[in-house]
């Protein structure tokens, strides 16, 4: 028996970096799009966008629950024509950090520099746009929103890339560091006020806790900053070794070569209840709430500023450097009568962050990096899943630079409902 919890992440430098209200949520279904798009999102998925609610005529700020913000002037709103609108607006909002949410947003990730097509590495990508009683609004002549988004990733310096959305074209803006979120010395190594944690563990091994109902983990020494980071990656391995001490574990992380222990104890949904005093139901909806915004906060590492005159696509980012990269020309073996044409096919290469999609009917120019891990996972158009793990991968390190290789894709039993689901399965993957 295996027992989930996942934590939710709220995941080429041109020159040198150089620096230059209340939430109303009003609605969480997006608002239909009937434009031209090169952005192509995966069907049948739960990834739906934020609307928040804001006064047209006056300054407001949307406050973003993993801590980052939305700043509009007064008047910021305008109809198609130009004129200024008074009353409320919707904004929509939707930002994507993990390699996961990138896959399933079809947001094009290659950058055109000189002719060449290179891969971007995200430090957070993000949509927004505004209606008004289900009309489009635009951003007003003149004015400009600031847009402070938390990224995960801790290198400051990033560019600056504004998306055409009906050729998927990245236009390049500008280059800047962003602000590093500190951690008070005094407060890294301290361990914070709950200590239950949401882990993935596997329990097979432990007679004891078959067909138990555990909703967490309670770690039994303070946990660092660091410790936190280790417990919650998406990548690492876990195995779960019983003690002498009755009802504790010895939960052994494994990230690289690198192996974490963690004395633990299970938290089960009776202990839950009767510390909460209120019913399951609301304890689950409750506590994934309160420990998904306590992680978003927790895990952002920079604050990326920047203004915008005009709403669309938005991605900091960096061209992906490869130092070491083997050239292939690419055919997938897919399950009998498959169509590949509407197959969508990633490259994932969780060492470097990056997610890179590509042609399942046969690639000349696929590449990787053959020391890093990699996997492929490509989606049918039932939207079931079909993968290629990082330990198959060493056959194609072997063969010979430039040669032909055929990806024998392997069934699996998953069926793609959420990002989620990609999340899982990359850890059997990598």
């Amino acid at each position: 028996m295996k027992t989930v919890f996942t934590i939710a992440l709220v995941s080429a430098l041109l020159v040198s970096c150089q620096s230059t209200g209340k939430n109303r949520i009003a609605d969480t279904n997006p608002v239909s799009n009937e434009k031209k798009s090169a952005i192509k999102p995966i069907a049948n998925v739960d990834a739906q966008s934020t609307i928040f609610q804001v006064e047209a005529n006056q300054a407001d700020t949307i406050l973003l629950p993993n801590g980052g913000s939305i700043v509009f002037e007064k008047n910021s709103f305008a109809d198609s024509e130009g004129k200024v609108v008074k009353g409320k607006v919707d904004v929509q909002w939707e930002e994507f950090h993990s390699l996961e949410d990138i896959m399933l947003s079809g947001i094009p990730m290659k950058y055109d520099s000189a002719g060449v097509a290179h891969d971007l590495v995200s430090g957070g990508m993000f949509t927004i746009s505004a209606t008004q009683k289900k009309k489009e609004v635009e951003m007003a002549e003149g004015k400009s929103a600031q847009v402070n988004l938390v990224s995960l990733q801790d290198t400051p310096c990033y560019n600056f890339y504004e998306l055409d959305e009906e050729t998927g074209d990245w236009a390049y803006e500008t280059t800047q560091n962003g602000e590093v979120i500190e951690v008070p010395e005094e407060a890294k190594d301290e361990a914070p006020e709950t200590d239950v944690l949401q882990i993935e563990l596997m329990t097979d091994n432990i007679e004891e806790l078959q067909d138990k109902d555990i909703v967490g983990w309670k770690t039994l020494e303070p946990l660092s900053r660091k410790d936190r980071n280790i417990l919650g990656s998406k990548y690492r391995k876990s195995k779960l070794e019983a003690t002498d001490a009755k009802g504790e574990y010895l939960a052994k992380i494994v990230i690289g070569k690198e192996i974490h222990n963690y004395k633990v104890k299970p938290y089960f949904m009776s202990d839950a209840v009767k510390d909460s005093k209120v019913n399951n139901a609301e304890l689950t909806a409750e506590t994934e709430a309160l420990l998904k915004y306590a992680n978003d906060v927790a895990s952002g590492k920079v604050i990326r500023s920047i203004e915008i005159d005009d709403f669309g696509t938005y991605n900091w980012d960096v061209v992906n450097k490869r130092e070491n990269s083997k050239r292939m020309i690419a055919s997938f073996d897919f399950p009998d009568e498959t169509d590949t044409r509407i197959v969508s096919l990633f490259l994932i290469s969780p060492d470097e962050n990056i997610i890179v999609n590509y042609n399942a009917s046969g690639d000349k120019m696929f590449s990787f990096d053959p020391d890093k891990r990699n996997c492929i996972i490509a989606i049918l158009p039932d939207n079931s899943l079909v993968s290629f793990s990082d330990k198959d991968f060493d056959a194609v390190r072997a063969a010979k630079r430039g040669t032909s290789y055929e990806f024998k894709m392997k069934p699996t039993k998953i069926k793609l409902k959420s990002a989620k689901d990609i999340s899982n399965h990359l850890e059997e993957l990598i």
